[in-house]
């Protein structure tokens, strides 16, 4: 029953009834990364080597994919609990942290400056209050992970499934946190290798001749589609091998990490 939800087209009317501001949020950021996609074609500006609104893009994409998996989670949680006072910081919290960010990224990215690890006083500020935000969002999705892992509704839900959401959501905590907090304490994603994203591959620009923290990254903040990913193609899967599933997961993100940190770039 979960699967066919997933894959019926009333899966959007579902996003809106489970949490409606989350759902939206996700639609006003697939809106902006396709304004985005659009300036690319008509500004030549540069920052690193690509398009200054290859940043903003990419975080716009990343922030659909984000509200829409948390407004799904939502509906995991019993009634109660979505009213309930931790889902309504998770709620608000979220939205706050995330368009802070998303705001900061897309204005900087108009200017024609970096918004991540910017040397003007200004951007260096902003910086910091961005790895706030940063720890906020992935503390907020392991609370939220649980919150279902304790107050899922299991009159509704198979308990596979909130297993796989609430463990998806609290390793996005975990390894997204790591991986962040290891990006930002270096000041560069790049362990050796050219500094510049002008001749690594598209979307995601990751280096091609050098270790890049942002492949754990990446890995680390869609642990909770994977797992989710995981107990679709496996419907029935017990607790246990969706416990192995997670295992694999947090184990490939933290040996691309190690990989990174010992600057091996991509194959």
């Amino acid at each position: 029953m979960t699967a066919l939800a997933l894959s019926s087209p009333g899966f959007f009317a579902e996003l809106d009834r489970r949490q409606p501001l989350l759902a939206r949020a996700g639609w006003a950021s697939l809106a902006l990364l396709l304004l985005c996609l659009a300036a690319m074609t008509v500004d030549a500006r540069p920052i690193n080597g690509v398009s200054v609104w290859t940043k903003p893009a990419k975080f716009a994409a990343s922030f659909v994919v984000w509200f829409w998996t948390l407004a799904w989670a939502w509906g995991v949680l019993e009634p109660a609990a979505q009213r309930g006072g931790t889902a309504r910081l998770v709620l608000w919290g979220t939205l706050a942290a995330a368009w802070f960010e998303m705001g900061w990224i897309t204005l900087r990215g108009a200017l024609g400056q970096p918004s991540h690890f910017a040397t003007d006083p200004l951007g260096d500020v902003m910086y910091q209050l961005m790895g706030a935000g940063a720890v906020t969002l992935v503390a907020l999705a392991a609370t939220l992970g649980v919150l279902v892992l304790r107050r899922g509704d299991a009159t509704r839900q198979a308990r596979g499934w909130i297993f796989a959401i609430g463990w998806g959501l609290v390793l996005t905590g975990i390894l997204g946190g790591l991986t962040g907090a290891t990006i930002s304490g270096a000041g560069t994603p790049h362990i050796g290798g050219m500094p510049s994203d002008a001749a690594n591959l598209p979307p995601f620009y990751w280096s091609r001749d050098g270790g890049d923290l942002r492949i754990a990254h990446f890995l680390g903040v869609h642990a909770m589609q994977a797992l989710p990913g995981f107990a679709l193609l496996l419907p029935g899967a017990s607790t246990r091998l969706l416990a192995l599933g997670a295992a694999g997961w947090a184990a490939l993100t933290l040996a691309v990490f190690a990989a990174g940190l010992l600057g091996v770039p991509l194959p």
